[in-house]
């Protein structure tokens, strides 16, 4: 069930975006890249627009979609092609096709090492996600699967479901995902977990396709490709929180410099056609995340800057055209920029407490040994070979920048509490687990380029020594001593690192799903008790602190709190939070269990913080008269209030 689940899930996320996008000019590793983000943006720009006009978002409308959008794509493509006669012919290729082949075997493996260090740390994959944002995305995800609501605001109701209160989050994420769920039958969890073992590879494809736009060789790709699954904090995003559609943003993120330098290299009116598709990358990308939007600018600018400083001409045009093709993603992405400037205006600026000092932040960071784990003392030696040969990585020494500004960042959230800093690192929830995970991509890429300069010079020696003992044929020659150099380098460097890191790394994914203590299998065994029991119009009282907060992703039970989060949540369910142990006695708690028609209570063991407790309202209820044990095992209990007083 598993496996199928996940080849699902990636024919959901690559047959609409390969279609569109190869209809839209799109080709080869860009392509094969862009079609999940592509995928995202048609979810992220139509997904509202149902919800507007009162269609309810399912396989089938979602499939109808897409069938009109391949035939609006397929019409505008042929009186493109009457009026502006063909395309012109592409500049001279890349790679071989050797090379080809060969990124795309050394990429297969890449993809299978990164899914099995989550598989595997997962255990199974209907596995519970332990830890904060979870629950939130697992009951979205379920709200719009059931009601067909894709609007902005509609999945927050399962916790925010006040009349007069709208609580916007962007929902392309949770729209695919939700026909994943109606297509497959899977659970929750299940269905989180099959695009989570998708999200190493996915990044790995996004590298090699941006390593091949700025014309890199094609074993800087793989080598680059691979040193981004081996580098822990990635992986730290995917157990803690887990931050999914963050996550799934950031590696579909340096899409943005692959698409605008398409924009810009392109002429005449089919510039627009290339601005639309970078608008639509954008659109997705603030509709997977705002976050990722900030991000992709400051991961962009610098190849903007080496562009211009290189060609100082293009300063009279390409800045506009950038404006322009910003000012089509802002339009196509409108809903969720208001949406997202109304959340951001309405919350207070969030601040993790720093907990390191300056120097220790930049330790961790040159070490890559964030949250005090042991140095990945190869990646970070191939990397400082990488950076010393920066000169020698052309159209993508730029790259440094990048790295440097998002390690910036994340040097001044983990280590320094002032206003300032709060306010430029906002965007990410002042978090420094998310900043360090921005790294990764500038890190892989130089750790890549070390790799690949390891094998030139080590080719360059090899085809000397050839050479002088008359080994064959130059032309043999040379090619033999490519490939051995290639292949003494890459095993070399897997063999040092332990295969990438593999057992590191999925320990770190060990800290994502255990058997609680949040959500244990049996506190889940309990909400599906409550799903026998609660009628559809009822909800149910909880704990927010618990894993109880679940019982509407797993078993479609509408909670009185359905998610940790305190804030604008209705205030019904606050009162029974302080108060619902006094229901025989308080005429006020009374009235807000009639009001939320309540007849349940469940209490789940384990709390989403080790420093919570049971709320004051639900203290003492082991014994109440009111209340009927009518379901118990060691994580959870089901009571039902017994015959209510006048």
């Amino acid at each position: 069930m598993g496996a199928g689940v996940v080849a699902l899930y990636v024919l959901v996320l690559w047959i609409p975006g390969l279609a569109l996008g190869a209809l839209a000019g799109l080709r080869g590793w860009t392509l094969a890249a862009a079609a999940p983000l592509l995928t995202y943006a048609v979810a992220g720009l139509f997904g509202p627009l149902f919800a507007a006009l009162g269609i309810a978002w399912s396989p089938m409308s979602a499939g109808l979609l897409l069938v009109v959008l391949c035939a609006v794509g397929v019409l505008g493509r042929y009186l493109l092609r009457q009026r502006l006669g063909p395309p012109e012919p592409a500049g001279p290729p890349t790679w071989s096709l050797a090379a080809h082949a060969g990124v795309a075997a050394g990429l297969a493996w890449i993809v299978v090492v990164g899914g099995t260090v989550i598989w595997s740390g997962l255990g199974q994959l209907n596995a519970i996600p332990q830890d904060w944002d979870a629950a939130f995305h697992a009951n979205g995800i379920r709200w719009i699967a059931d009601t067909g609501d894709s609007s902005l605001t509609g999945m927050a109701k399962v916790n925010w479901y006040a009349a007069d209160v709208e609580v916007f989050y962007p929902n392309a994420y949770h729209l695919v995902a939700a026909v994943v769920l109606r297509m497959t039958g899977a659970d929750i969890p299940t269905v989180l977990n099959a695009h989570t073992v998708l999200l190493p590879g996915m990044g790995a494809l996004t590298i090699v396709a941006l390593v091949h736009r700025f014309r890199g060789r094609a074993l800087l790709a793989v080598t680059a490709a691979g040193c981004s699954i081996a580098i822990t904090s990635f992986y730290d995003m995917l157990w803690r929180g887990p931050l999914l559609p963050f996550v799934t943003g950031a590696v579909l993120m340096p899409l943005a410099a692959v698409l605008l330098v398409d924009v810009l290299d392109t002429a005449g009116w089919r510039q627009v056609g290339k601005g639309l598709l970078f608008g639509a990358g954008l659109l997705a990308m603030i509709a997977l995340n705002p976050a990722t939007l900030f991000t992709a600018a400051i991961f962009t600018f610098p190849a903007l800057v080496q562009r211009w400083a290189g060609r100082p001409r293009l300063l009279l045009r390409e800045p506009l055209v950038v404006l322009a093709a910003g000012a089509v993603a802002a339009l196509m992405s409108l809903p969720q920029v208001l949406g997202s400037i109304g959340s951001a205006s309405g919350e207070p600026v969030h601040d993790w407490p720093a907990e390191l000092t300056q120097s220790e932040a930049f330790g961790e960071l040159l070490g890559l040994a964030h949250d005090g784990l042991r140095p990945q003392w190869w990646l970070v030696l191939v990397a400082a070979i990488g950076l010393a040969a920066l000169g020698r990585l052309a159209d993508l020494r730029w790259i440094f920048a990048s790295g440097f500004a998002f390690g910036t960042l994340f040097v001044l959230a983990a280590s320094s509490d002032e206003p300032w800093v709060n306010a430029i690192t906002r965007p990410w929830w002042n978090d420094q687990w998310r900043l360090v995970g921005m790294c990764v991509v500038p890190i892989a890429v130089l750790g890549g380029h070390g790799l690949a300069e390891l094998q030139r010079h080590a080719a360059t020696r090899i085809r000397t020594l050839a050479d002088k003992v008359g080994a064959g044929p130059p032309a043999l020659a040379g090619t033999a001593s490519t490939a051995v150099a290639t292949a003494l380098v890459v095993v070399l460097f897997v063999v040092a690192t332990d295969q990438l890191y593999l057992g590191r790394n999925v320990a770190r994914m060990r800290l994502a799903a255990p058997d609680g203590p949040v959500v244990s299998s049996l506190e889940a065994d309990a909400m599906r008790v409550l799903a026998t029991l609660v009628p559809p119009d009822q909800r149910v009282m909880n704990d927010r602190g618990d894993g109880s907060v679940w019982m509407y992703a797993l078993a479609g039970v509408h909670p009185v709190a359905g998610f940790y989060n305190f804030s604008g949540v209705d205030e019904d369910a606050l009162l029974l939070n302080e108060r619902f142990n006094r229901y025989p006695v308080d005429r006020s708690v009374r009235a807000a269990v009639a009001r939320l028609n309540v007849t349940y209570v469940m209490l789940g063991r384990g709390f989403v913080r080790t420093d919570w407790r049971r709320a004051p309202g639900l203290l003492g209820l082991e014994d109440a008269p009111w209340l009927q044990t009518v379901y118990r095992n060691r994580d959870a209990v089901i009571y039902r209030i017994r015959a209510r007083p006048a």
